[in-house]
């Protein structure tokens, strides 16, 4: 097959790395694969992966404007002369402009919804859901069915997968040195920490993961706190970290290309998010490096961890419990080891790329025999 797949970024991100990801796996099938894109860090990686890449500005939030509309009139214009047999679209700027070439053109296109987005009247009068829609959860299906409309029988429920084999590679201990060093992180004192985006807003729970240190601190000495990513939430949580009077220990990272270098630093991974999150792909990433997990039980979270059986889960909006948890692991480290070889063990029997990629071909071999 000759697939298109439109997303408005290739920057750092969960999209970009099932992308990624996705795309690999295709090519190494024997698959052509192109990305339109406004272009990002991914690029290069998707290059030497095998697929192509055309850019187009479809990096913004205005999915109904006219430079979307003229980045679709292009991308229709370079169809006719390079066609392909599907299109595949992600972000909802993607969408949009999926839903224009394939009325355009009639290309059969599939969308992947990653995430809970809201019902404003754009996404309602034109919601661009394709030919058949991949949800990445079982949250995200219920809301667009609710939500949206969109029948069960164009519903395909596919979850997120990642390359096992990749991440239980522990990087080069070298590598693993200087990014401690890099990042502030003092050795032989225990790191908890998350990755994310700190975007505006309370849903990603960092500010709890704070709470927990400040509660932790009496329990188990010197422990450190790394928050991997940026964005505008940063500062307040500098902010709240002062206040805590913690900030000598949480280390905010920044965005990095290789979440293995800071999931190796850490001794438990948290997921704080109290929002109902669509799946949780860092979740997935951590349990396949071995790494043990304990996160808020909100949105698909339970569908990933199963409790004391791969991994731990706490209410939402308790730090207490959080800290008590992380407490137990760190206090134990055969239990955490333990829980970090079932969590690794969970993700291979479900949610490995293998898996995704043969569930997503047959998807795009279903849409176009039937179109």
């Amino acid at each position: 097959m000759r697939i298109l797949q439109v997303t408005s970024h290739l920057n750092v991100g969960g999209i970009t790395r099932y992308i990624l990801s996705l795309s690999s796996r295709l090519v190494h099938r024997g698959h052509q694969v192109v990305i339109a894109s406004d272009g990002g860090y991914a690029q290069p990686q998707l290059q030497e992966a095998g697929a192509a890449h055309w850019p187009f500005p479809l990096h913004t939030s205005a999915e109904f404007s006219l430079p979307v509309l003229w980045a679709a009139h292009r991308l229709a214009e370079r169809l006719k002369k390079e066609p392909v047999e599907l299109i595949h679209a992600h972000t909802r700027v993607g969408q949009v402009v999926a839903d224009r070439v394939s009325r355009w053109l009639g290309i059969p296109y599939v969308t992947t919804w990653h995430g809970i987005y809201r019902t404003n009247l754009g996404r309602k009068l034109f919601p661009c859901t394709g030919d058949a829609t991949i949800v990445i959860s079982a949250p995200v299906h219920e809301h667009i069915h609710r939500d949206f409309h969109v029948p069960e029988e164009r519903i395909r429920r596919i979850y997120n997968g990642v390359d096992v084999d990749y991440y239980a590679v522990r990087p080069a201990p070298a590598a693993v040195e200087a990014y401690r060093k890099q990042s502030g992180i003092q050795p032989d004192r225990p790191v908890i920490g998350g990755i994310g985006r700190l975007a505006a807003g309370r849903v990603k729970g960092f500010d709890s993961l704070l709470v927990c240190a400040y509660l932790l601190q009496d329990v188990i000495p010197g422990v450190q706190v790394m928050i991997v990513g940026d964005g505008p939430r940063r500062p307040f949580l500098e902010d709240v970290a002062e206040r805590l009077g913690i900030r000598d220990r949480v280390h905010f990272v920044g965005e990095t290309q290789d979440i293995r270098l800071p999931l190796a630093v850490m001794d438990v991974f948290v997921f704080p998010s109290r929002w109902p999150e669509a799946f949780g792909l860092t979740v997935v990433e951590a349990m396949a490096a071995g790494k043990p997990v304990v996160a808020m039980q909100v949105g698909a979270i339970p569908e990933i961890i199963r409790h004391e059986v791969d991994g731990l889960l706490v209410p939402s909006e308790d730090p207490a419990a959080l800290a008590q948890s992380i407490a137990r692991l760190l206090r134990d480290p055969a239990a955490a080891a333990r829980l970090g070889l079932q969590g690794q063990a969970r993700v291979r029997e479900a949610f490995n790329l293998d898996r995704m990629t043969d569930e997503v071909e047959a998807v795009y071999r279903e849409v176009i025999l039937c179109n």
